[in-house]
């Protein structure tokens, strides 16, 4: 069995994917210029592209796991599933770069709704069976496949976009167990980087997590 701290990350990814489209939605009805649009777009197509590793990795690794230990929740976690094919027009339709954002907008509101539903249904169907069945061994190896999905270079981006989104508590547990190096790193260099990129994006300032200082 595992603690809810042991799934700080897990919950640390869906407070992102619930921020993020909702900001994103709302600032894509109208950028500013080339500049701004092409920004928004790099933004969007990251969100998405985590967005769709996180319901991959549900689909062929942890939901199967959690239906070995608990045959019971099969259908359940099949529901879960479902929603996730029920997201992906919305997906799609965010995507398109055929289409100009602010045609886009409304796809992408809806999406910001629909994933929060979800994911209030995931934490409480999902969460408790993870908190039941799975061991630290299984966390380690989520992370390092996260870890891998985000890919080294935009590492910096993924962990300041993640920042802005959680509340200092669940920031604090997830950024715990991260090596003193990342820590530091993140405090001096990416953070206030990711500052800079959110003014852009969202013409908004954000501060310095409080469980994130020295």
């Amino acid at each position: 069995m595992i603690t809810q701290e042991h799934l700080a990350g897990f919950l640390l990814m869906h407070a992102g994917f619930r921020a993020e489209f909702g900001r994103l939605a709302e600032a894509c009805r109208g950028p500013r210029d080339g500049e701004h649009e092409e920004l928004l777009e790099e933004q969007l197509a990251l969100l998405l592209e985590m967005l769709h590793a996180h319901h991959t990795h549900e689909d062929t690794t942890l939901w199967p796991k959690l239906v070995s230990h608990a045959p019971e929740a099969a259908d359940a976690l099949a529901e879960l599933e479902s929603e996730h094919a029920v997201l992906d027009p919305l997906v799609a339709a965010a995507a398109d770069r055929a289409t100009p954002l602010p045609e886009r907008a409304p796809a992408l509101r809806r999406l910001h709704e629909l994933l929060n539903e979800h994911l209030d249904h995931e934490e409480r169907t999902a969460v408790p069976l993870m908190l039941r069945h799975l061991t630290p061994d299984d966390i380690e190896a989520d992370k390092r496949k996260a870890t891998a999905d985000f890919g080294r270079r935009r590492i910096p981006v993924v962990f300041g976009w993640l920042a802005s989104s959680a509340d200092p508590a669940l920031l604090a547990a997830s950024f715990a167990d991260l090596p003193i190096v990342a820590r530091l790193m993140f405090r001096l260099f990416w953070w206030p980087a990711y500052q800079r990129r959110f003014a852009r994006l969202y013409g908004a300032s954000t501060s310095l997590p409080a469980p994130l200082e020295p």
